[in-house]
């Protein structure tokens, strides 16, 4: 019996030590699911000198894309502030994954800069070594996050867990 209780213990823990968010170049995963308004950034490091690995706070925009779940039988309402979606009246389940080069159902991408009323159905941002990007408007835990990554010169997704935007209560 003790060994039995050791081993949901450990696999338990193993299971939890899983990020809350991976990224690579063909997909995202955030535990608890991937909602509408997700944004993608990619920036241009403005800083002079470049060779620190942090997030560079001189930045321009280069692209912005902006995810968005649509389809037929999709519908959704605003619930205390927060966007609900529903596929045939019944709520709908929102995907922990979602792929960059193949299309994902009820999952579309527009473009935000530069500015394009065209859907797109895979990520219309192309993810390039050494750039910076910003993953925004994630919805996690009920609250508001944002991921900054990197992709180094080998390819590399270079990034920390989710950091939450902080509110002032002021």
């Amino acid at each position: 019996m003790k060994h039995l209780t050791l081993i949901i213990v450990v696999c338990t823990l193993i299971l939890s030590c899983q990020k809350n968010i991976e990224i690579d170049e063909n997909r995202l995963f955030i535990k608890g699911g991937i909602k509408s308004g997700l944004v993608i950034v990619k920036v241009k490091d403005n800083r002079l000198k470049k060779d620190n690995k942090s997030f560079p706070l001189l930045y321009s925009i280069i692209e912005k894309a902006r995810l968005k779940i649509n389809n037929e039988g999709i519908s959704s309402h605003y619930n205390h502030g927060e966007e609900e979606h529903f596929l045939n009246k019944k709520t709908f389940e929102y995907k922990n994954e979602l792929y960059f080069n193949i299309k994902n159902d009820f999952y579309e991408w527009t473009l935000e800069k530069p500015t394009s009323n065209k859907t797109y159905e895979k990520l219309p941002i192309n993810l390039e070594k050494e750039h910076w990007y910003i993953i925004q408007n994630i919805q996690f835990r009920e609250s508001n996050s944002y991921l900054r990554f990197y992709i180094n010169k080998n390819g590399e997704f270079e990034y920390n867990d989710l950091n939450y935007v902080m509110a002032s209560p002021i």
